[in-house]
């Protein structure tokens, strides 16, 4: 009886000794992964990281700016198509609206000079670039008032800027000036005459208006020329 206690006593042992080592094997286990979860990174692993970190951060920022020159220059360019066009329908419409008439008799010299409309077109040009001058007396587009009106280009800051002046027809004071568009690269007017376009035009010498006017606005959109084109008719084209 003795005997056979002591065999099932070492067999309990024997199971029990087995739990054990599988407990120490577990916990060696845990060592090992904890180490492994709290190991910090190689120099290799950062100097890979900050290149990837710097390629990403170069594309964006390059990304953006690319972007951002397009909006500027698409911005830019519609702006001035945008006046180019603008001031080509203003014009065309005064044009349309011209007046001719002879003035009333009188031995006042100022007071016939200042009451004499005209329609005048000169061609020149600044720094080899079309320049060319209009001066007539129209019909406002804003309303019914007479105005003298007037169109040409200066130079400024070696840039040709469109400028416009404006004032009662018959009143020497109150005229003003404005800028039209800045930066220009040509300014075109010309008339059908015999069948040709011409440059010049002057109402004093022929008693009555252009047939048709050709206006044209040349511009530079990166590198390339724009030419806008515009046609006016003047309604009353014989002096009354």
């Amino acid at each position: 009886m003795l005997t056979g206690f002591k065999i099932q006593d070492s067999k309990l042992k024997i199971q029990d000794s087995r739990p054990e080592k599988s407990s120490i094997l577990n916990f060696e286990f845990l060592i090992l992964n904890s180490r492994k979860a709290g190991a910090g990174f190689t120099l290799i692993e950062i100097l890979i990281s900050l290149t990837l970190l710097t390629i990403v951060l170069g594309a964006v920022y390059s990304s953006f700016f690319s972007v951002r020159n397009v909006l500027d220059r698409f911005d830019n360019v519609s702006l001035k198509y945008h006046e180019a066009r603008t001031a080509l329908d203003i014009m065309r419409r005064e044009i349309e609206g011209a007046v001719l008439k002879n003035p009333p008799d009188s031995e006042d010299d100022n007071y016939d000079v200042k009451n004499r409309t005209s329609f005048i077109i000169k061609d020149r040009d600044i720094l080899g670039k079309d320049a060319s001058e209009l001066e007539l007396t129209a019909f406002s587009f804003k309303g019914n008032s007479v105005n003298t009106i007037s169109y040409a280009v200066e130079e400024k800051e070696n840039k040709l800027n469109l400028i416009k002046k404006e004032g009662p027809f018959g009143i020497q004071s109150g005229e003003y000036s404005m800028d039209l568009i800045e930066g220009i690269e040509g300014f075109t007017i010309e008339t059908l005459f015999n069948n040709q376009w011409v440059r010049t035009w002057n109402a004093s010498d022929t008693d009555k208006l252009p047939e048709v006017v050709k206006l044209s606005i040349e511009f530079d959109d990166n590198g390339k020329k724009v030419r806008l084109v515009e046609y006016a008719r003047p309604k009353i084209r014989e002096k009354p």
